[in-house]
């Protein structure tokens, strides 16, 4: 029975070996799949974390810059209120001179530019028919004074004779008329040489005033009318001129008598003249809603000219002890004005509140500190950071 039993199974034992092995080897198949899967799973994860942990960490680039820097310091500030005009010679001091008497111009003793003291001779107009007047004028006088002599003697000769009974009244009363008329005639002819006298010393133009030829308006040879609508020679004192500038309505508050004030011209780059504020318009000109300022300026030197453009810086408004930074360390843009403060060698942006500015420096009210540090150059378009390079 036992025999038929494994005669009927029919399995040898080298097959049941060969079925267990394959098992195992199975198994064993299994078991090193999920090993490999894990372990790669393991190496993977650092990989994958490292690089999401780049993409989280990495920072904008800071640039990285050479700029001049400056400290932030406390001084006195002004704002100034500038106008602009023309130099004019002060009054009564620029004069344009006509001859007194008609006649031609024989002599121009000045040119453009000369200096001339009061009193010295400019020009001269031909004398001959001058002098011709003047004798003439003498030998009437010469005639009046003959007839005076006449008609005195008449006068007395036609009293003693009245005193006589000899002559009639009205012979004394008409020599007392022609004695009144001969002394009238003697008036009249002395008068006239006086004139032609006059006239003659006229010949000579002189000058008024000390100063400077302005300019030459006839030449020799010419004729003129002896009148002030012809001038000769235009002659300005300008060892003091003054500026008449125009200030708007809203500052005339700020401009007051006596007030101080610089005065520039691009003519003269990097000079400027002292001026004082000496009398303001009491009227505003609708039209450009501004009066006008004198301001007197001593022009020793003669440099400004009459007719040149200059403008005038009036001291507006002054703090002291104000915190201030060079006008270049300032930067605006749509956030506002800011500034770049120096950290170590890190600059960061940082935004600020100006007051008083001038061309060289602003005020700050707040947002920076006394003794700070900023940027003055490279400033524009740098973003919130910026590092600043050894050596600036």
């Amino acid at each position: 029975m036992r025999r038929l039993s494994s005669a009927k199974c029919g399995v040898p034992r080298a097959c049941h070996a060969v079925a267990r092995w394959s098992a195992a080897r199975a198994k064993a198949g299994a078991r090193c799949g999920a090993v490999c899967w894990v372990l790669s799973t393991l190496l993977l994860l650092p990989a994958c974390g490292k690089a999401g942990n780049e993409d989280e960490v990495k920072a904008p680039e800071v640039p990285t810059i050479f700029a001049e820097v400056a400290k932030v310091a406390r001084q006195t500030i002004t704002r100034e209120l500038i106008v602009r005009g023309t130099i004019a010679a002060a009054p009564n001091q620029d004069v344009k001179i006509s001859a007194l008497v008609a006649g031609r111009v024989v002599a121009m003793r000045v040119a453009e530019g000369d200096s001339v003291r009061k009193g010295q001779v400019l020009a001269e107009i031909d004398r001959l028919p001058l002098e011709d007047q003047r004798r003439q004028a003498s030998a009437a006088l010469d005639q009046a004074k003959a007839a005076l002599e006449n008609a005195k003697a008449n006068l007395d000769r036609t009293d003693r004779l009245f005193k006589q009974g000899i002559a009639a009244g009205k012979e004394v009363e008409d020599a007392r008329s022609q004695f009144a008329t001969a002394q009238a005639g003697v008036e009249q002819a002395s008068a006239g040489l006086d004139i032609a006298s006059r006239s003659l010393d006229r010949a000579s133009i002189t000058s008024p005033i000390a100063g400077q030829v302005v300019k030459r308006l006839v030449a020799v040879g010419e004729q003129v009318d002896g009148t002030a609508g012809q001038p000769v020679v235009e002659v300005a004192n300008l060892d003091l001129v003054e500026l008449a500038a125009n200030v708007p309505a809203e500052y005339l508050a700020a401009v007051r008598i006596g007030q101080p004030v610089t005065i520039t011209s691009e003519t003269f780059p990097g000079r400027t003249f002292d001026g004082q504020v000496i009398a303001i318009a009491p009227a505003v000109d609708p039209a450009s809603n501004s009066a006008v300022a004198r301001i007197r300026i001593r022009n020793s030197d003669r440099l400004l000219k009459v007719g040149l453009f200059a403008q005038a810086r009036i001291p507006a408004e002054r703090h002291k002890d104000a915190l201030v930074v060079p006008a270049s360390a300032v930067t605006r843009d749509t956030e506002g004005p800011a500034v770049y403060v120096l950290n170590g060698d890190i600059a960061e942006r940082t935004a600020v509140k100006l007051g008083i500015e001038t061309p060289d420096a602003v005020e700050i009210l707040s947002g920076v500190t006394e003794g700070q540090m900023v940027l003055t150059s490279n400033i524009h378009g740098l973003g919130d950071k910026a590092k600043v390079a050894k050596g600036s």
